[in-house]
């Protein structure tokens, strides 16, 4: 269940996978990367796993808060007792207790918790939930029948708060019942009736998001088994009966419920973790088998005094445990008597190169390897190739985590030079279980599209969430733990360089695509840059993210920088880096209004208004960043404000004055976001060829220009030569303007060549196999035609409007696969299939 969805490349018509062919002998001709191969002792937080952020939030009939938190993961324990007659009621002096009355959730409950989850997806986070109905340890917080305990989990189904957000969903705990939503102290926390609520939470969460447990007995109870066959081996077979006369008594399987795992909140507590195990070996053992699909977690004992009574959380226990179980996330701070331990030899684990943390204590090892962490152990590629050449990849990666990745992923190779990327998905041996071994080997070769800019190029491997509206957020890669690796702009981390020089040859293929493998097809791989985005992270995130046109006022060796996109201003600040507690304040006069916000080291956060959702605060080495969404301000881009003062004050040294800049009558800069960057291209004479924006927002208004002339009916993000001539030739922009009126013109592409003649009358008689455009060759563009008729017929289908619609002939020629059974898009794939040479011929 872990890894089953499709990675998706951006406007794509189709996505299929077929075997990968072994790429070309690396024997010569690979340089290594210059990669530090040892494993950094770095914290790295990376998504979906380590230390979460806990939100308690206090929800209300008509009052629930909007959160913009930030982190890596998430966690929310939602608190709902307030629409529970378990915690709603009256209490007398005498301690008796009066129910009070249960009301459904409402409108206001899952607005905010859809602007709460929509916040998290633009700060990079991932998320995880517990509802409850208590948060203080009181008895018996649950409404006064389970039906509607039931019917509070349909209502959050039927919401699609979850569904709707799966993209970012981690996991979520069953909670609800008893003190703390740990399931004990409660009306409804027998086994029966936590069972009962794991059914109804595995319904309203959406598939493969796993679903965690507080004690194994629920699971166990759930399939049939008592607690004592989860380790037995025959639990964990698939079982097939061919014959359909033969009756046998259904035996379960435990792998069929493999997103189902166990939030721990009594982590090593005691022997038992305060009541978590009945017999730990047992079942610790079935979360060995379970946690490639799901989390394990929860938060350390609060109890340290009573936990060194038992010999569990002893390093030499606890770790091979924590590798066992595969601990993914801990919520709460690990035992500080850890840091009385050194981390050497004798607490490793077999087959895991632990070695770059010896000597460190045993508090910084397991910090860093909660969930996962992969290291590059060797890595090689291509020293130089041509335009259209292809690049080898050859890299060894160890995951040194507890952990593994338990949400499924996408893979993507990066060539990036002075800020313009390609990129392509790849696919890693193993497939989608790719992450399943200790050690990770792959051997990938890419084709590079014929028009790419010659010079060298920076390989970089991103590895993200499989998903498809986290667009271009950097926060969501996966980071590895090499020093001087990762490119936080990208989101990536550096695998080398590859020198690319010019072709002898004219190509028009303009794809970068992994060999062997179709993951899908768009009208061509255009490039973006990621230059107008502001990662706020207290650090230059490449060259060219703040730039002396940016600065709105300096003096002596300080300045202070502003930059905006559609949904907020960004300020960077160089001050004093003397400060022993930095506190970072940032005073805006807007609209006749003063709004003060500052961010001090301890953590604690002042702003003199109603909400800084959305506001961020990053600083290192004497610079400051700072996010500000518009509204929070009273701004708005293209519009001017009286100043932006930055000032920083040194807590610890009586709130001395370290740094102080105001800049006045400051102009919000106005810009819309385009990623599409500036190249050359050639394409083929007489082959329709789409051009397209790639922006933040797709709700603009759009003009294309050619050679600065508006084209007639050029209006949309995307812009179709029909058949391309020497006409055609020259530089192609777009202007966007949105809904505020803020207009933006960008250089999209230069077409230097448009490659052959354009035949007077095609040919329509062609009777070739897979000739779908009747032009007497096979070609990729026949797959594409096939794809345009069945999304558009009316525009491309056998009476369609465009003047290479589909024709009868056609219709014929294109049906390559499955015995004549008209054009489907599995005749589009298998075109591609024999384009690379994967058939030699179709099926007769």
């Amino acid at each position: 269940m872990k890894k089953i969805i499709s990675s998706l490349l951006s406007a794509a018509f189709i996505v299929s996978a077929l075997p990968q062919i072994p790429a070309v002998s690396a024997d010569d001709g690979l340089a290594d990367s210059g990669i530090n191969y040892t494993e950094s002792v770095e914290t790295i937080q990376n998504p979906g796993a380590g230390y979460t952020n806990t939100v308690w939030a206090v929800c209300k009939p008509g009052k629930t808060p909007v959160y913009s938190p930030t982190g890596s993961l998430v966690l929310f324990f939602i608190d709902i007792g307030a629409f529970s007659s378990g915690v709603n009621g009256t209490t007398d002096a005498d301690g008796n207790y009066t129910p009070g009355k249960d009301y459904d959730l409402d409108k206001t409950f899952f607005d905010s918790w859809r602007q709460t989850f929509d916040n998290c997806r633009k700060n990079g986070c991932m998320i995880a939930v517990r509802f409850r109905y208590d948060a203080v340890g009181k008895e018996n917080p649950e409404p006064a029948t389970f039906d509607k305990v039931l019917a509070h989990i349909n209502q959050i189904k039927e919401s699609k708060i979850l569904s709707d957000n799966a993209d970012i969903l981690a996991y979520v705990e069953s909670g609800f019942v008893g003190k703390w939503g740990e399931q004990h102290g409660g009306k409804f926390t027998t086994v029966d009736y936590k069972t009962r609520l794991l059914s109804a939470m595995l319904r309203a969460v959406p598939e493969p998001v796993p679903v965690t447990v507080r004690t194994p007995d629920t699971f166990a109870n759930l399939i049939g088994l008592s607690r004592d066959d989860l380790a037995d081996d025959q639990y964990y077979k698939r079982y097939s009966f061919s014959d359909p006369d033969v009756v046998v008594d259904p035996i379960p399987c435990i792998l069929d419920f493999e997103r189902v795992g166990l939030y721990d909140d009594g982590y090593m507590g005691s022997d038992s973790d305060l009541g978590t195990y009945a017999d730990r070996e047992i079942e610790t053992e079935w979360l060995s088998r379970v946690t490639h699909h799901t989390y394990f977690g929860g938060e350390f004992s609060g109890d340290i005094d009573y936990a060194t009574k038992f010999n569990t959380y002893l390093p030499e226990n606890a770790v091979p445990e924590m590798y066992k179980t595969r601990l993914s996330y801990i919520n709460s701070n690990i035992f500080q008597l850890y840091k009385d331990y050194t981390f050497g030899e004798e607490y490793s684990v077999e087959g895991v190169d632990n070695s770059a943390y010896y000597g460190q204590s045993v508090f910084q090892f397991i910090r860093d390897h909660i969930g996962y962490r992969f290291v590059v152990r060797k890595a090689e590629n291509t020293e130089q190739t041509t335009q259209g050449g292809d690049v080898q990849m050859k890299f060894d990666l160890e995951n040194t985590g507890f952990g593994e990745i338990v949400f499924p992923t996408r893979q993507e190779v990066i060539l990036e030079k002075n800020g313009v990327i390609y990129s392509t998905n790849v696919s890693f041996n193993g497939g989608d279980e790719w992450d399943t071994v200790r050690n990770i080997s792959n051997d990938l070769s890419i084709k590079l599209p014929d028009s790419i800019d010659t010079g060298e190029w920076n390989i970089y491997l991103r590895i993200t969430p499989a998903v498809n509206n986290i667009g271009h957020t950097p926060k969501y890669g996966i980071r590895f733990a090499n020093y001087n690796i990762w490119n936080p702009q990208l989101g990536a981390n550096y695998m080398g360089k590859v020198n690319i020089t010019k072709s002898d040859t004219v190509g028009t293929d303009n794809y970068m695509v992994q060999n062997g493998i179709i993951v899908g097809f768009s009208q061509y791989s255009a490039p973006v840059t990621y230059d107008d985005i502001t990662v706020v992270d207290g650090e230059m995130s490449n060259p060219r993210e703040w730039k002396e046109e940016n600065i709105i006022k300096s003096a002596e060796e300080q300045s202070l920088s502003l930059r905006a996109d559609e949904e907020a201003i960004y300020i960077m600040g160089k001050m004093s880096d003397a400060a022993s507690a930095p506190v970072y304040n940032l005073e805006v006069h807007s609209g006749g209004e003063r709004y003060w916000l500052y961010y001090a080291s301890n953590g604690y956060i002042y702003f003199d208004h109603d909400s800084y959702a959305g506001c961020q605060c990053k600083w290192n080495n004497g610079m400051v960043e700072f996010k500000i969404p518009f509204e929070v301000m009273g701004m708005s881009p293209g519009t001017p404000v009286d100043s932006i003062r930055l000032f920083l004050q040194d807590s610890a040294n009586d709130w001395k004055e370290l740094g102080d800049l105001t800049a006045k009558n400051v102009d919000i800069p106005s810009k819309i976001t385009v990623y599409t960057a500036e190249h050359d291209i050639r394409i083929k004479a007489d082959k329709a060829f789409m051009l397209f924006a790639e922006t933040a927002n797709e709700d603009l208004s759009c003009q294309w220009y050619h050679n600065g002339e508006a084209i007639e009916d050029a209006t949309e993000l995307s812009y179709i030569i029909p058949t391309p001539s020497a006409a055609d030739e020259g530089s192609y922009s777009v202007k966007l303007t949105n809904a505020k009126g803020i207009e933006t013109t960008a250089n999209i592409v230069n077409i230097v060549k448009v490659v052959g003649a354009v035949p007077e009358v095609p040919p329509q008689g062609s009777d070739v196999p897979g000739d779908t455009n009747c032009d007497g060759t096979v070609e990729l563009s026949d797959a594409i035609l096939i794809m345009q008729s069945l999304a558009n017929p009316n525009k491309y289908g056998i009476e369609g409007s465009d003047q290479n619609h589909l024709t009868e002939q056609g219709r014929i020629n294109g049906d390559v696969e499955g015995g004549k059974n008209g054009l489907t898009s599995n005749d589009a794939l298998e075109i591609q299939r024999k384009l690379l040479g994967l058939i030699t011929d179709f099926a007769k």
